[in-house]
């Protein structure tokens, strides 16, 4: 016999978010919240399955199965949107109250409780599985568990950072807690926080057999937990019973490790250490207590807020790719011009992602270093358990290395990745095109130089669009997609189609020298030079803009970029804006004494034996003198030069959006994702201020300083780039 429960208080015409069936004494309570692709642990989700952890405790089946209705998801966490709008702390203990007071009756159930897991588990999503007394996960790709909060500026709110600590032990714990690291099933089982794993067609049936199963039987599941631990892990829980002993293995080390990768910028995972620590000193209801107080008061900090707002940007951002990539065309071969450290970057990911590849460059010795590092980069894949070796021969296999051009014949769009000089690119367009098919889409991975100008000599300029990609291609997120004003809908949507597949985050610029993201880099990088030539240290800069949150300072940028590179692009950006962008002469002095950075052995900083250092000889080689520069100052000067930049950008149009120009800053460049953004930052300090201070150093530095039209207007008006603050 089967009883289908709803939800008494679901408003007329709206369905309730889940189902509770019970069948032959086993009771299945089904998520799925049908306005929704995913589940999420909104109010109203709460308020429902609290309703029916009540009809099941005053009617008690034999166990409960807790299972999601969605395709590829159980729970992805708590609802965002709803938490985006708490804007003060005690509304968010009053949630968290409710939150806990559900979760502890669905701990308190007297018989079986299952969480049938397939697909994302995360967050909230995970600790409801925690409350659960057995938990059974399917081997598949999708099926994920972890939680992610401090990725957002938080941490666990619902049991999260007391029950996984009792379950799995403290160190792995805040290994998943400090990282937001994602476990499969099978690792998910070794380290006892998933009970039982089997294929996703006897989900339904494993998570019946444990609910179902005899009290012994299920007493030595319990049992069975925690035995994949590791020596360090049990040494751990013995070292805890001697508290300053586990404060300086397990929690030291872990605040260590924290601060060295964050730089204190990111409070979550040091209140996480503090919140794991006192807790597991106290009683649980005290320790969720103390869990509710900390997620309170980091949910409406402006880290939280800011890193919360970059995932709603990412989210819309992929929706807004997702609908332009309709229009493509299908793509099965890419063909890949230049086989350096950036064509073979695109090759291999390319090769990664199921799509044939064919590599070329001008002679066998460069294919086949092309190749070599295909090979090397699939092997680290391997080493790193992100693929196997039967798909890493797949995925090579897919590698053609040619020095001819005739195999881009069968080629369905080609990504260009050779020599940033524009009569090499605009040859290569025409050598391509002379043996494609009129179908070939065409784009290239320039930085500075304008699509337009390398579409000029095209026999198809409709079909030529820009693929910026970032170095290294297999680490940096961003993908820069370039319109020149002929590239038709077909050849732009057919460019994000496959930087979409590629796993890119993505950004649609308009042409013009630099685009955005190198536009912006070139005012930031230009301004540490100016510092230099006016007396600061290059340690004093690169200190001062890591301090402040970006991942290295513009000198050690410069030198990992190359310094050739950067002087290209900062001579196309010279041209360009000759009426208010000036160059020292520090590159060029650089270039003469052949520092081009890291490739070469020399740049700002010597390379070789020993660690990186500053090389002194740059100092008398730039006939350099000593001047005392406010650290406030450095900061203050890179970072208006990059916000004034980017504001230009978006009344010039190649911007479409704040939202784009904060999604490239900070996938594309290394602003800190803390801070938002720069429209984010803009928004914070005020248009006023940042004009006021843009003219306070236009007075004393020259025009280079010189506001934007649009923020004047802005600050004379009082308006922000995100209204909605």
């Amino acid at each position: 016999m089967s009883i289908s429960l709803g939800s008494s208080d679901t408003p007329v015409g709206r369905a309730a978010p889940g189902r509770l069936i019970v069948e032959d004494g086993l009771a299945w309570l089904v998520l799925d919240e049908p306005e929704k692709k995913v589940n999420v642990l909104s109010s109203r989700a709460m308020g429902w399955l609290g309703e029916q952890i009540g009809r099941l405790r005053d009617d008690p089946p034999a166990g409960l199965v807790i299972l999601s209705g969605k395709a590829d998801s159980f729970v992805v966490g708590a609802d965002l949107e709803e938490l985006a709008t708490l804007n003060d702390s005690e509304s968010v203990v009053e949630l968290l109250q409710k939150g806990h007071e559900l979760i502890g009756r669905l701990v308190d159930l007297p018989f079986p409780t299952v969480a049938a897991i397939h697909g994302s588990c995360l967050g909230g999503g995970l600790e409801l599985a925690l409350a659960c007394k057995f938990r059974v996960a399917t081997q598949a790709s999708k099926t994920k568990l972890g939680l992610p909060e401090v990725q957002l500026g938080l941490i666990p709110g619902l049991g999260g950072t007391q029950r996984l600590p009792r379950l799995i032990g403290v160190p792995a714990a805040l290994d998943l807690i400090l990282t937001g690291r994602q476990l499969d099933a099978k690792r998910a089982q070794k380290l006892g926080l998933v009970d039982e794993i089997c294929h996703p067609a006897d989900l339904r049936a494993a998570a019946e057999k444990l609910a179902r199963a005899p009290g012994v039987l299920r007493l030595g599941i319990e049992k069975r937990r925690g035995q994949g631990q590791g020596f360090a892990a049990r040494a751990a829980g013995w070292l805890a019973k001697i508290p300053f002993a586990a404060d300086a293995l397990v929690y030291g080390k872990a605040r260590a490790g924290v601060l060295k990768k964050t730089g204190g910028h990111y409070p979550a995972p040091l209140v996480a250490i503090d919140i794991v620590r006192e807790g597991m000193r106290r009683p649980l209801p005290r320790a969720l207590d103390l869990e509710a107080g900390a997620f309170a008061e980091l949910v409406v900090s402006e880290v939280a807020k800011s890193l919360i707002g970059l995932f709603f940007l990412k989210t819309r951002g992929e929706a807004r790719a997702a609908t332009i990539a309709r229009g493509a065309l299908p793509v099965e071969t890419i063909g890949v011009l230049g086989a350096g450290f950036m064509g073979s970057g695109v090759a291999q990911l390319a090769a990664e992602k199921g799509y044939r590849v064919v590599l070329k460059d001008q002679n066998p010795a460069a294919v086949g270093r092309g190749l070599g590092f295909c090979r090397e980069r699939f092997r680290e894949r391997v080493a790193r358990r992100r693929m196997t070796e039967p798909e890493m021969r797949l995925a090579m296999g897919r590698i053609q290395g040619t020095v001819d051009d005739r195999p881009f014949a069968r080629v369905d769009l080609v990504i260009e990745a050779v020599f940033e000089d524009l009569e090499v690119k605009r040859k290569v367009v025409q050598a391509v095109e002379a043996v494609a098919p009129e179908t070939l889409i065409f784009a290239s991975n320039t930085s500075t130089l304008p699509i337009a100008q390398i579409a000029a000599t095209s026999a198809r300029p409709e079909r030529v669009v820009g693929m910026h990609f970032f170095s290294p291609v297999h680490k940096m997120p961003l993908l820069e997609v370039i319109r020149h004003p002929g590239t038709s809908d077909v050849a732009l949507a057919t460019a994000v189609a496959v930087g979409r597949k590629l796993g890119k985050t993505l950004i649609v610029v308009a042409d013009g020298p630099g685009f955005y993201t190198s536009r912006i880099l070139a005012t930031f990088l230009n301004e540490a030079a100016w510092l230099l030539v006016e007396g600061a240290t290059i340690e004093q800069v690169d200190a001062a803009l890591s301090d402040w949150g970006f991942p290295v300072g513009p000198f050690t940028l410069l030198d990992e970029v190359g310094l050739d590179v950067a002087a290209h692009a900062g001579r196309t950006m010279a041209e360009a804006f000759s009426d208010r962008i000036e160059t020292p002469e520090v590159f060029a002095k650089m270039l003469a004494d052949g520092r081009l950075g890291r490739k070469a052995g020399k740049g700002f900083h010597t390379y070789g034996k020993g660690p990186k250092r500053v090389d002194p000889a740059v100092y008398d080689l730039l006939g350099w003198r000593r001047k005392e520069i406010p650290t406030a100052e450095i900061t203050e000067r890179c970072v208006l030069q990059m916000l004034n930049e980017a504001v230009r950008c978006l009344e010039e149009g190649i911007l479409e959006s704040p939202e784009d120009g904060d999604i490239g800053a900070i996938f594309g460049l290394g602003f800190p994702p803390f801070r938002g953004g720069l429209f984010r930052t803009a928004d914070r300090w005020g248009a006023g201020t940042c004009v006021g201070l843009l003219e306070g150093l236009a007075a004393r530095h020259g025009r280079r300083f010189a506001p934007a039209a649009r923020l004047i207007e802005m600050a004379e008006k009082g308006e922000r780039f995100y209204p909605g603050g």
